[in-house]
């Protein structure tokens, strides 16, 4: 993977995380966030600026991720095997928190499945997109 691929596969991924969490978070899921409103800090554009480069951090993070130990475990152009890693990587670094989280905040269960959902989403697509800039 050259450079230019390596930024390029992060700022393709940066841009399908936005996308996946602006649509299940804040388009099919917002009502059920509205439900626990003393939960939230007030949304203004630093947020979503913010949210926005955490994207991009996860798009980096995962395009390194793969370069250095998920390319050694997928089939090279099976879709299917890029998906089955990014289950797992799903499993192992969101499932778990989101979960342990929503034990402790007041998140209101339609969007705790939001989360899980978008998080999932996430990680399918970076692993799809990753793969191909490989």
């Amino acid at each position: 993977m050259t450079t230019m691929h390596f930024i390029l596969s992060a700022i393709c991924i940066g841009f399908a995380d936005s996308i996946i969490m602006w649509f299940i978070i804040g388009f099919v899921f917002h009502k059920s966030q509205a439900l626990t409103p003393q939960t939230w800090r007030p949304e203004s554009g630093s947020s979503y600026m913010y949210s926005t480069l955490v994207s991009f951090l996860f798009g980096a993070l995962f395009t390194l991720f793969y370069l250095k130990m998920g390319s050694r475990y997928v089939i090279p152009g099976n879709i299917l095997s890029q998906c089955k890693l990014a289950l797992i990587c799903f499993a192992c670094f969101s499932f778990t928190i989101e979960v342990t989280n929503a034990i402790y905040i007041n998140y209101d269960r339609k969007f705790m499945v939001g989360k899980l959902l978008a998080s999932c989403l996430s990680y399918i697509a970076a692993a799809i997109i990753a793969s191909l800039f490989f």
